[in-house]
């Protein structure tokens, strides 16, 4: 699981070898994205930052915003 900064992403292998991504937006708008793509952190950091989906489910059930959760290095 990998929080590209624009998506974030989990990626699943089935026993057969088969493989697919789920993938989410993390910006509301393309003038957001765009602001990213342009930042010091996305030219420092063009892949992005591994996270823990239990902790992403958990803070989900706790309430915490979309804006939150989709935020590079909150879970």
């Amino acid at each position: 699981p990998i929080n590209h900064g624009p998506t974030t992403s989990l990626y699943y292998e089935d026993p057969d070898g088969n493989r697919v991504e789920f993938q989410v937006e993390n910006f509301d708008s393309t003038e957001e994205l765009n602001a990213f793509v342009r930042s010091s952190a996305f030219a420092e950091n063009p892949i992005g930052v591994e996270f823990d989906p239990d902790r992403l489910l958990e803070r989900y059930c706790n309430g915490d915003s979309l804006q939150e959760l989709r935020a590079q290095g909150s879970a």
